[in-house]
């Protein structure tokens, strides 16, 4: 696996370049991209590099896509592979709460796009597992946990319906989950092994977790 990260300069072409006329309007962001990567890395069985590299794209990617930017997408998959599994996992620089919480929520921020990004990533398989799990069992209520933390900033409706159940301003609650986020992300990884372990589709001889 190469793991040369992508340099700054180079960050800023790849992210103009999925922001372009060139790629569908569907197109992740580059922040949006790097929390899809955080979603799917976790997988607990292959994807195959069409089927991901397709939802970069809202569902498909431009033919003819150039060996340089072909790179640089890789490059960032593994980046964020290595922080995963080796280096530690965490947001990128960029992912802050905003003074005024909404805007954590709004198009073009960065904890919307990485959330949004996780959401679709994380929907490989997400679903398979909570559905494979017994509903009280302790794993289980650690996996929806982990997930509803992580995809939190998707959504501004959803958010607010969340703080409303648990009896919380909308505020109050938001912040509670920025100041979670970074131990949810060291913490996710694990937590998709241990749950799929529990399904018993998985056993430790199986599996992978470095390389889709």
């Amino acid at each position: 696996m190469n793991n040369a990260a992508l340099s700054s300069a180079d960050e800023a072409i790849l992210a103009a370049w999925l922001a372009g006329d060139e790629t569908p309007k569907e197109t992740l962001s580059l922040t949006a991209m790097k929390g899809f990567f955080f979603g799917l890395v976790a997988s607990p069985s292959p994807v195959e590099t069409e089927d991901w590299m397709d939802m970069i794209f809202g569902g498909a990617a431009p033919k003819g896509i150039s060996d340089d930017k072909l790179f640089a997408i890789i490059s960032v998959y593994n980046e964020v592979s290595e922080q995963v599994y080796e280096t530690g996992a965490k947001l990128p620089d960029e992912c802050t709460l905003a003074n005024n919480i909404a805007d954590s929520f709004a198009d073009g921020a960065a904890l919307n796009e990485w959330s949004i990004g996780f959401a679709i990533g994380a929907a490989f398989y997400y679903q398979g597992l909570v559905t494979a799990l017994p509903e009280d069992a302790e794993i289980t209520q650690a996996l929806q946990t982990a997930y509803l933390c992580l995809s939190y900033f998707s959504c501004a409706s959803t958010a607010q319906q969340i703080a409303e159940l648990q009896q919380a301003t909308w505020e109050s609650f938001t912040e509670s989950i920025a100041d979670m986020l970074p131990d949810f992300i060291v913490a996710y990884a694990q937590v998709i092994e241990q749950a799929a372990l529990a399904t018993g589709q998985f056993d430790d001889d199986d599996w992978n977790d470095d390389e889709l």
